[in-house]
């Protein structure tokens, strides 16, 4: 690891070297933002009382899930234990042993939570401030259940493999596709049809979200064309590419679109379960009542978890964070 700690550096270093390199790098995050604390009281996370630990979390990590919550603070915890079996902490006590699952709701940052899960009123504000019809359908099809399995074969299959044939108008469907061949169908309001069917026909990406940048050279933001690819809905502009989209595209887009929308918290992920809690709230608001049937049925719209009897606590469990949040009684 090349960062230098304002604190403890070369005991962090050691710490981080001795994980996984992967790890490593996830836990070093976490660190930098624990030591950037450190320094500002004076005192190393293991002398931390529980209060000021507790002020740490808050303060610097924009916790938007109790999942969030509880993976931070392991890594502090495990960091602590280590430092206590280098016998630098003489009290010997890892104050965050006391910490459990419990715990993890006080800890949520809420405005992280609000800007991280948007209202379907609120994607619609950001498709209209996007200029690319590429672009709004990135925002579109995660949020109507559109994403692919989680593994590295799998990264966001179902957008990258989506084509005009794959569109029913007549009766508001659409049949997604993933790359191990399986196949589901989901319904989709005309809307969403119609956002497709716009993004399949543009000829150009329009650079810099069609503003103005600072290039001198260059009076208006650049045009590029968009050539078809087979039936394919998103292609890789570029005068001479014929390339459907990839991971790595899609991934450098939606940073693009986080800058232009001015919330870094939004992604395909976040979009993704912003749909999932937009069509709990909705369930909500009709019957005043949510139920275990209902989750389930979300899970499976949203293809969520290898089986939706085994994962729909997970949604019943961000849908009360959520409702709490937004200062919604039972």
């Amino acid at each position: 690891m090349c960062f230098v700690f304002k604190v403890d550096n070369e005991l962090k270093q050691e710490y981080l070297n001795s994980k996984p390199t992967a790890t490593g790098e996830s836990d070093s995050f976490v660190l930098r933002s624990a030591d950037d604390y450190e320094d500002l009281i004076e005192k190393p996370i293991y002398n931390m009382s529980y209060i000021e630990l507790k002020e740490l979390i808050i303060m610097q990590f924009k916790n938007s899930s109790e999942k969030t919550v509880l993976k931070n603070i392991s890594i502090l915890k495990t960091y602590i234990d280590f430092c206590i079996n280098k016998n630098v902490v003489i009290h010997g006590e890892n104050k965050l042993v006391t910490f459990t699952s419990k715990n993890a709701k006080e800890f949520v940052n809420k405005q992280a939570l609000v800007n991280k899960y948007i209202t379907k009123e609120q994607l619609r504000e950001y498709q209209n401030v996007l200029y690319n019809e590429q672009d709004k359908l990135l925002l579109e099809l995660p949020f109507v259940g559109v994403r692919g399995r989680t593994l590295e074969d799998g990264t966001l299959e179902e957008i990258i493999n989506l084509s005009i044939n794959d569109v029913d108008e007549e009766n508001k469907i659409v049949t997604l596709t993933q790359n191990n061949g399986k196949h589901r169908i989901i319904e989709v309001e005309i809307s969403t049809i119609e956002l497709i069917k716009d993004a399949y026909e543009e000829e150009v990406y329009v650079e810099n979200n069609g503003e103005e940048t600072n290039n001198p050279r260059l009076s208006e933001p650049r045009e590029i064309k968009i050539n078809k690819v087979e039936s394919y809905i998103l292609r890789v502009p570029g005068k001479n590419k014929f390339e459907k989209f990839t991971p790595n595209l899609l991934n450098s887009r939606i940073r693009r679109i986080q800058r232009y929308l001015d919330n870094r918290y939004l992604s395909y992920t976040s979009l993704y379960f912003s749909g999932q809690l937009n069509m709990a709230m909705d369930i909500y608001k009709e019957k005043g009542e949510i139920t275990k049937e209902d989750f389930i049925r979300i899970c499976a719209r949203f293809d969520y978890g290898t089986s939706p009897d085994q994962y729909w606590f997970n949604v019943q469990s961000l849908f009360n964070q959520y409702k709490e949040i937004l200062g919604m009684g039972d």
